[in-house]
């Protein structure tokens, strides 16, 4: 097969990755009995990023709790290719590109083009990489730009070249700046960075590598807003650790759903580590136990832990699957029956899984739209003018309306008001200070739990109608 394999599984990949998100561009809700998604932090993000692309200011207008790289690209994406949610997406699709390419360039470098083919096409089909590849969430780019560098990384061990290291840091710089998860790379980096013979090409690569990695996310929280960006981003996070959220999964239920969604690529991954425990061949075993191993541990101990959390462990389980592929090959073409017959078998249970992940990857999304947020971005659109300010519960309704909201109010959430980032209070001046024209409370949505906030709104706006539950009110003249 040679390096045709490798090719051919990422051009397969590739062209059903780019298949499949085309042909859902228009679908925008999740079916949660296949996983439990939720698309909340999307239309967060989205309405974010929005403001950012307006020049509202990131960190002292626009909260965010994750670092600056995210409503930054999602707002240039916006501002080339449409100022919604569509327009966000391409953002996101194209480090879903990224991330599949450096999983490919990581397995072929590391086992050889079986191995990178059988990475690249496993990890475009599995439904969760999909979704999570056109989801406007920080965990895409950032599990791409991670697993770019852990491959810049890998080659350094092959060719020595001294740019590498540099270019393995900046990646993870960028991964980090986008989620502080990324942080856990460094330890499967600097593991490969220190395995060349010479120790002294070794030290000096791995302070390049860390170097290239410290020196961009310290000049960052040095020099945009602070103290404000480490008071949303670290602080609040913190804080969020110690409290019990309700209706939460545990951490473990999450992880199981993950391999549950896509079963056969978790049956291949561990077959694959196994061979390498087999094999001997300890330091690429390492390498992948501090990546896979050490993310799955990460995500057991963070809290709160939600579940699109978890789909940050698919590059390197797609990995470890490729490994196992290559070595299933090598066997069969020595004619080792024996040898190849329990790799065979987890092969066999990929297959036997097929028909599971085929209806995953058509169902997964729901085609279209509700008629209900419709019918409310409609009254939205119908009572305030274009570029006008409305404070809404419904983001989704406010971006299909295209309408800003206030900026403090873009990401609210019950996390925010639990650690004490939110409260009526600033819900009120947000509302009154941005000069909104219209006020949209969802059912059950997170204005109705503030405490306060409804009332003032009626004493200040008055009911001009009702939308799918949702009641709209317009500012007292």
């Amino acid at each position: 097969m040679g390096p045709l394999a490798g090719i051919l599984g990422l051009l397969a990949g590739g062209t059903f990755f780019l298949a499949w998100e085309l042909a859902h561009r228009g679908d925008f809700h999740y079916d949660a009995s296949i996983f439990p998604l939720d698309d909340a932090d999307e239309w967060r993000y989205t309405a974010c990023s929005r403001l950012v692309e307006h020049g509202y200011s990131m960190f002292t207008q626009v909260f965010s709790a994750q670092p600056p790289l995210l409503f930054a690209s999602l707002a240039g994406s916006m501002h080339l290719f449409g100022d919604t949610i569509s327009g966000a997406r391409w953002m996101e699709i194209f480090f879903g590109l990224v991330c599949l390419v450096a999983t490919v360039v990581l397995a072929w470098l590391l086992t050889g083009p079986v191995a990178a083919g059988a990475a690249g096409l496993l990890l475009a089909i599995s439904p969760l990489f999909l979704v999570y590849s056109r989801a406007i969430e920080a965990e895409g780019p950032m599990m791409a730009l991670a697993t770019l560098s852990l491959a810049f990384a890998v080659g350094f061990r092959r060719s020595r070249l001294a740019i590498l290291p540099v270019l393995a840091g900046l990646a993870l710089a960028a991964a980090v700046l986008f989620k502080l998860f990324a942080l856990e790379t460094l330890a499967p980096a600097i593991w490969i960075l220190w395995l060349p013979g010479n120790r002294y090409l070794s030290l000096r690569s791995i302070g390049a590598f860390l170097a290239s990695a410290i020196i961009p996310v310290a000049g960052n929280f040095l020099l945009i807003n602070p103290a404000a960006q480490w008071d949303q981003v670290v602080t609040m996070h913190g804080r969020a650790a110690g409290i019990g959220l309700p209706g939460m999964l545990p951490p473990l239920q999450i992880l199981r759903d993950l391999a549950a969604t896509d079963p056969g690529l978790v049956v291949l991954a561990i077959a694959g580590l196994l061979t390498l425990a087999v094999l001997g061949v300890w330091d690429d075993l390492i390498f992948l136990l501090l990546w896979v191993g050490g993310t799955a541990v990460m995500l057991l101990a963070f809290r709160p832990l939600f579940p699109h959390h978890a789909v940050i462990l698919l590059p390197g389980l797609a990995v470890c699957a490729g490994v196992g592929v290559t070595v299933l090959v090598e066997q069969l073409r020595s004619h080792r029956w024996l040898s190849a017959a329990p790799l065979a078998a987890a092969g066999l249970v990929y297959v036997a899984m097929v028909p599971r992940l085929a209806h995953a990857d058509r169902h997964v999304l729901i085609p279209g739209l509700p008629a209900s947020d419709l019918h409310v971005a409609a009254m939205i659109r119908m009572h305030s003018a274009p570029g006008s300010i409305v404070a809404s519960d419904n983001l989704e309704a406010a971006d299909l309306a295209s309408r800003l909201v206030p900026a403090p109010l873009c990401d609210l959430s019950n996390v925010r008001f639990q650690t004490g980032y939110a409260s009526t209070r600033q819900l009120v001046a947000a509302t009154r200070d941005y000069h909104a024209v219209l006020v949209a409370t969802a059912p059950g949505g997170i204005f109705t739990q503030a405490a306060g906030y409804v009332p003032w709104v009626r004493r200040h706006y008055h009911d001009i109608g009702h939308a799918a539950g949702t009641v709209i009110y317009s500012r007292r003249r």
